[in-house]
């Protein structure tokens, strides 16, 4: 049995192999365009099952056979991972859906899922020997490759945006980055800017796609919901995109796993976004194979996924919504405040961008596109508590005072 069954990169465009070990490319020397880790299962399928896992440490790590990482040593890890997959007690029962779990990356060390990407894509580039690197983020992200990265005594770069909240923008420089705030007028600046980065600069960079390790740790939602769930896989599974690595990467593991045979089915995949950006809802609801620029990310709340246009034109994520015949919903900003509110009587503080998957939830199932008897999983990828002014602005009732006197209190209790 290997450490690790990934055996080289291939282009998404031209479709060249380059080799895994020893080689800081980060996207194709020949065309430019995206690479993605390619893994031998079928020699994975001889060596081992599924229950080779169960015993392990909980973390994103037991399932390394499934990662590119060659080398334990070189892990960097802060707990990431086996978040709980959380029945529905009240938001299942208002949409009237017998089976729905959310899936709580709020727990993660840093808030955010973007902890499973950073764990693997720097433990990756400490392997290769990177010792500085370059991230682009909306916020959660940022802080997330400032903390692995202080964690594996590497610098960290992070470009944020400006409409990132200041807590955000604290907590990178409290985890030990090192941040530049980025002025834009579009997601499409970026991502030219960023790829001629690549092109151009000897500087390792970790933004999503570009950096094609951060999204395999992605496929442990996969693992991980499916073992829950007794190796059978949900029906749908909604996730909000931003660049998309989150979804992206969980198709790819639920791919995998039905190719070794360990799940009898694919689940549909459900993408949502805000109407006020909503780029890859838009494309895909058009029938679209390439995603265009629109809207204004001023104009949302949910921060993490407001981008107006697409990494590499959108193509992966797109191809994994219809590759499983799954669907993409946009929301009100309202619609998203409501959702917050749903989740609070779960138990579980979410920031804007991944209350919109219960909110666009709520809308396909009005729409009768998803039947009331399915299995279905909403990842709730942040934490809320990093974005304070979008729950005090909402959710700051008029509270009720009494003094420290047992009669006003038995009266107050009384009247509640």
């Amino acid at each position: 049995m290997k450490w690790t069954y990934a055996s080289s990169y291939q282009c998404d465009g031209c479709k060249r192999m380059f080799p895994l070990r020893n080689n800081k490319i980060t996207t194709c020397t020949h065309c430019g365009e995206l690479l993605e880790v390619r893994y031998d299962l079928n020699t994975m399928k001889q060596d081992i099952d599924k229950n080779t896992f169960k015993q392990r440490k909980k973390s994103i790590w037991r399932w390394h056979e499934f990662l590119p990482l060659h080398d334990e040593k070189n892990i960097i890890s802060l707990g990431e991972g086996d978040t709980p997959l959380v029945p529905s007690i009240y938001i299942g029962k208002k949409l009237g859906l017998k089976n729905l779990y959310l899936k709580n990356d709020t727990l993660m060390p840093t808030g955010s899922f973007k902890d499973r990407g950073f764990s693997l894509a720097l433990s990756f580039a400490r392997e290769l020997g990177v010792t500085q690197g370059l991230t682009y983020s909306s916020g959660n992200a940022g802080v997330s490759f400032a903390a692995y990265s202080q964690r594996g005594e590497m610098n960290a770069a992070v470009l944020i945006e400006y409409l990132a909240n200041p807590l955000k923008k604290a907590l990178i420089q409290l985890c030990g980055g090192q941040s530049i705030v980025l002025h834009y007028e579009s997601m499409e600046d970026i991502t030219m800017m960023l790829e001629e980065a690549s092109r151009k600069l000897n500087l390792y960079q970790f933004v999503n796609f570009i950096n094609p390790i951060r999204h395999e740790a992605m496929k442990t939602y996969a693992y991980e919901i499916t073992e829950a769930l007794d190796w059978k896989s949900p029906d749908y599974m909604v996730h909000p995109v931003g660049t998309g690595g989150g979804l992206y990467g969980t198709w790819k593991g639920f791919l995998e796993l039905n190719e070794l045979g360990w799940i009898d089915k694919l689940p549909k995949m459900a993408a949502v976004q805000p109407e006020a950006t909503g780029p890859h809802v838009k494309a895909f609801n058009k029938g679209q194979h390439v995603v265009e620029k629109t809207g204004d990310p001023s104009k949302t709340m949910a921060q993490s996924i407001s981008a107006d246009s697409a990494i590499k034109d959108g193509r992966r994520v797109l191809n994994a919504l219809y590759d499983s015949e799954g669907l993409a919903e946009a929301v009100k900003e309202a619609e998203i405040v409501e959702a917050m509110n749903d989740l609070g009587k779960e138990g579980i503080i979410a920031d804007p961008a991944s209350a919109a998957t219960v909110a666009s939830l709520k809308k396909l199932t009005n729409k009768s596109l998803i039947p009331s008897d399915s299995t279905i999983v909403c990842v709730i990828t942040g934490s809320g508590l990093k974005q304070p002014k979008a729950i005090e602005s909402h959710f700051n009732e008029e509270t009720k005072n009494i003094n420290a006197d047992f009669k006003e209190l038995t009266k107050i209790l009384t009247d509640i």
